[in-house]
């Protein structure tokens, strides 16, 4: 029950950092431009709503090639049609099967969630996750307005947060995931923004 909780709530997480920074981008780089504040919100809300859905889309994919194991069967019927002994063909199988069975445990043993979930419910959580992210960005054009440094603290903290929990949730480490998360988010959003008023 732990794990699944825990698959919904990095599921949550992946979705809302995607849906903070890619529609914070889009408006900061519209504000540089000169774009009229009206237009500018409608055209972050279109991104925020396209960013969940592709998102999700990846996702629910990427969920069912990893279920299906068809890379796994790829790679046996590489090695099966090899032009060797079959002593040797038997070992390359068995090596890559114990190898492919080595990496999923080191792997499920260092993400904790073990994303279990299904292809859709996968989906499903990367898309409200989007669209909470959005909310946030929506929420804080409300709050504060460009070209002012106080424009990007409450996305720089959401992202810090988020951050932090999603590479704990993965047993990686968590300064690296404030770092990479909200420095990125930020620069990505100001540099658009500074890009638009170059245009």
């Amino acid at each position: 029950m732990l794990k699944i909780s825990a698959s919904y709530f990095s599921s949550v997480l992946i979705g809302a950092i995607d849906g903070i920074i890619i529609p914070l981008t889009v408006y900061c780089f519209l504000t540089g431009l000169g774009s009229p504040f009206p237009a500018a919100r409608i055209y972050t809300i279109y991104a925020a709503l396209a960013t969940a859905v592709l998102m999700a889309a990846g996702g629910f994919f990427t969920r069912r090639e990893e279920l299906s194991r068809t890379h796994d069967k790829r790679i046996l019927n590489v090695y099966k049609g090899l032009d060797v002994a079959d002593h040797i063909k038997d070992d390359l199988i068995k090596d890559a099967q114990r190898e492919s069975s080595e990496w999923k445990t080191a792997w499920s043993g260092k993400t904790a969630p073990g994303e279990p979930l299904a292809p859709l419910h996968y989906a499903c959580w990367i898309f409200w996750g989007c669209i909470a992210g959005g909310l946030i960005v929506l929420l804080n054009i409300r709050l504060a307005a460009l070209p002012g440094y106080r424009f990007f603290v409450l996305p720089a903290l959401m992202l810090m947060i988020a951050g932090f929990l999603k590479y704990r949730l993965f047993g990686r480490p968590a300064w690296g995931g404030i770092l990479l998360t909200a420095g990125g988010g930020v620069i990505a959003a100001a540099g658009a923004y500074w890009i638009g008023t170059l245009l």
